[in-house]
């Protein structure tokens, strides 16, 4: 399996280029491997999944487990992607608009607000849903409440799921209303899985932390199934696992580079 590198703040630039969305050229650039990849395949939408916490060392390690990812994979494209941010606010930020937190300056969600009221038309903080949007796109977010209420008035579709202890349960209701969304004819779906970065605090052992990876290997897979043909699938973790000290107790130097590195897996493939 051949393994590739990138930033984060690729993967707005490079949707942008696989769907003809006009935005002002971001920091990141386009993929050129995935631009190669897309070329074979007629695609027509994009679908993106960020998996908080879902770092490369971390996907590795549960490679077995995870068996959609891992067809995604086989017939696609795995990177080593370098986010720029250990938390999970910016590191979407930069995700979804291709600029680092030093230029966005999303630290959290009050920050969205707080930023636009300062230049409500600020390129930086325009995130490649939004860039579609303006071009009559249907494109959608399905995200906790408080980021989705940040989308009113600039895309037409999101959903917000309130936050909650029962953290299966909540990411249960994120698939459900991607599901549904997907039945709109979406051109860009933008999805956030949590359930794994919860368990990475909570869990006591590798046990627990794997039931996790199943139950987002399985949201992910079930949102996958129900998308159109000719969609291209993006899931990417945010930032590598918290709680180092504990989940790196037999972890070889490797392992332990990428994790300082903070480098975080990126699939990308096409159904």
């Amino acid at each position: 399996m051949m393994i590739f590198e990138c930033l984060i703040i690729d993967i707005a630039p490079t949707i942008s280029r696989l769907l003809n969305i006009p935005m002002i050229r971001p920091t990141g650039k386009p993929i050129s491997e995935v631009l190669k990849y897309a070329k074979k395949k007629d695609y027509k939408r994009v679908i993106i999944i960020v998996v908080d916490g879902l770092g490369y060392s971390l996907y590795i390690h549960l490679f077995p487990i995870m068996k959609n990812l891992n067809e995604l994979v086989k017939k696609g494209l795995l990177f080593k992607c370098k986010s720029p941010a250990t938390i999970t606010s910016p590191a979407i930020a930069s995700i979804f608009t291709g600029y680092p937190p030093d230029e966005h300056k999303i630290y959290s969600t009050a920050d969205i607000y707080a930023e636009r009221a300062k230049d409500s038309e600020n390129p930086k903080l325009k995130s490649i849903m939004e860039w579609a949007y303006r071009m009559r796109m249907n494109v959608s977010a399905v995200i906790e409440s408080g980021g989705a209420e940040s989308f009113r008035g600039r895309i037409k579709n999101f959903y917000g799921v309130p936050d909650s202890e029962d953290i299966l349960d909540y990411d249960r209701r994120i698939t459900k209303y991607a599901v549904s969304s997907l039945k709109e004819k979406t051109d860009i779906l933008a999805v956030h899985l949590r359930t794994l970065d919860r368990f990475s605090h909570r869990a006591k052992n590798w046990e627990e932390l794997k039931s996790a990876a199943k139950e987002v290997d399985e949201n992910s897979g079930n949102i996958f199934r129900n998308s159109e043909k000719g969609t291209i699938l993006f899931i990417c973790g945010d930032h590598v696992i918290h709680g180092g000290e504990k989940w790196l107790k037999n972890a070889t130097e490797e392992e332990i580079k990428n994790h300082r590195q903070n480098l975080v897996a990126l699939i990308v493939g096409c159904n």
